[in-house]
């Protein structure tokens, strides 16, 4: 077989990811090529990652360590949500990366909403709620690199994970790089991208190309004009106000999960990293100026720094229009990140979609040009399946809201915004808890599991005319009683057994 040149446009962590798992991948008759502006900054919203990325470096070869060390990283957990549902003082439910106890063959949140006795479900069917709350870290000292008491994802600083990434692809994976603006796309009597124009090299051909410009989406919107869908009739978000704040301690906690706090207009997200925190009011601007957003922004700080420190910060705006492209394979041109689609960082699935791309086309990757139609169809089908999964999850949060108080939440929590599968959901949810028919795909995205967090954590409770008590008796009272305890037995074990956040890092990392 002929050598196969594999052409990325854009750096950024899309770039350099794809092009890590390719040239690690496919080390046979591939030739990796990316090419990026000089001058075409990343914009590097996203911070948080899955679990799914701790197999994604292995599989490239970069250790924990080197991520921990060169990336500003922390150990995330989860995410802690706070006035999603009434907005009151003590409203705040976690969505855990680890599943309930014996959540394979147990249905707990059925027999969980049959209770009311205030206690929280993510409290009480996994010991992870308590760890990252107390802000510990999901792991002990001297444990293997990607080894875990409990499953965590990262807290990253994108733009250092980026680079992190090109000196490891050009280094160690024999990537080529070239840094170049990109003039101009050619393609070949059929349609097919054959070559791009460079500004001051040769231009570059391929055989495959894969866009990661981001929003601008040179090849895959720009040149082969794949229609792009927005999401904006369901989703209510398309701007966020974004600034780093400095640790008014170098001994201060770092959180072991992401915090995101209801607003007015819409939610903020707190990233602790080692040195600092990333922290963005993602909103809708048609309901909220810039200055009244970043002056929330500014606000919500004030209250866990100094007034020095507020003072000091300085804010950029990000500008984001939801929604994704159905067709992010066209010809032989492949759409990863940005430039395939973004709907918003509420469950950090930016990263997430990047690696379920790439996953994608390095197990199903084209042999030849007569595979190109088939394998396209395929991942198209696959990832348009992924952005509705997302859309789905992401909407469930609003839905069940009970907040009242502007206009943007009695909008944004509306049935109608709804997909006709959500709804059902939610209809059947009213006489029996999420669980895996719900989620029936071995690739799903999201589990039963985490519908589970999110809807016993927002509310879940059924009227009790409805529910009875016959959920106890029907799902072994003796069991679930045993398994709780081990729950609370574990929950003691590991919050005094495990290391702060801050502890464990600082000891990987010096």
């Amino acid at each position: 077989m002929n050598t196969q040149r594999i052409v990325i446009v854009g750096g950024g962590t899309a770039g350099w990811l794809a092009a890590a798992r390719l040239a690690a991948a496919l080390t046979d008759n591939v030739v990796v090529t990316l090419v990026e502006s000089p001058t075409v900054p990343t914009i590097g919203v996203g911070e948080g990652t899955w679990p799914s990325m701790r197999a994604t470096l292995q599989s490239i070869g970069i250790t924990e360590r080197e991520v921990l060390k060169h990336c500003e990283a922390s150990l995330k957990q989860g995410t802690l949500f706070k006035g999603w549902v009434n907005g009151q003082a003590d409203d705040e439910y976690m969505h855990p990366f680890s599943l309930p106890a014996d959540y394979a063959s147990l249905n707990l949140a059925d027999w969980w909403r049959s209770r009311d006795d205030g206690h929280l479900f993510c409290h009480a069917v996994t010991p992870q709620a308590a760890v990252a709350t107390a802000n510990k870290a999901p792991k002990q000292f001297g444990m293997p690199d990607y080894a875990f008491a409990l499953n965590y994802g990262y807290h990253l600083d994108a733009g250092k994970f980026a680079e992190l990434l090109k000196h490891h692809c050009t280094e160690q994976l024999g990537v080529i790089h070239i840094r170049d603006d990109v003039l101009g796309v050619v393609s070949d009597a059929m349609g097919a991208i054959e070559r791009v124009e460079l500004a001051n090299t040769p231009s570059l051909s391929g055989d495959l190309f894969i866009d990661c410009t981001g929003q601008r989406a040179l090849l895959i919107g720009e040149h082969l004009h794949s229609p792009f869908e927005s999401l904006r009739d369901t989703l209510p978000n398309n701007r966020a106000i974004v600034t780093q704040v400095p640790y008014g301690s170098p001994d201060d906690e770092i959180a072991s999960c992401t915090l995101s706090t209801a607003q007015a207009h819409g939610w903020i997200w707190d990233i602790g990293l080692q040195s600092r925190r990333g922290v963005g009011y993602v909103h809708d601007a048609d309901k909220i100026s810039e200055d009244e957003a970043r002056a929330t922004l500014l606000t919500y700080v004030s209250v866990s720094t100094t007034a020095e420190i507020t003072s000091s910060l300085t804010t950029r705006v990000v500008h984001f229009e939801p929604g994704y492209r159905p067709e992010p394979w066209r010809g032989n041109c492949v759409a990863i990140g940005l430039s395939a689609g973004f709907i918003e960082p509420l469950e950090a699935s930016a990263l997430a979609m990047i690696e379920q791309g790439i996953t994608t086309l390095v197990e199903n990757f084209p042999a030849n040009k007569e595979l190109l139609a088939p394998v396209a169809r395929l991942y198209n089908k696959k990832m348009t399946a992924h952005w509705a999964s997302i859309q789905d999850f992401l909407l469930l949060h609003y839905a069940l809201s009970q907040r009242e108080d502007t206009s943007y939440w009695r909008e944004a929590r509306s049935l109608e915004r709804l997909p006709q599968g959500l709804k059902d959901k939610l209809l059947l949810w009213q006489v029996r808890a999420p669980y895996h028919s719900d989620a029936p795909r071995l690739d799903e995205l999201f589990p039963a599991a985490s519908y589970q967090y999110v809807w016993l954590g927002m509310n879940g409770q059924l009227d009790r005319v409805l529910r009875g008590d016959c959920h106890d008796r029907s799902l072994g009272a003796e069991r679930i009683d045993r398994v709780l305890h081990d729950v609370r037995e574990k929950t003691l074990q590991l919050t005094q057994a495990l290391p702060t956040n801050r502890a464990l890092l600082n000891a990987l990392t010096q």
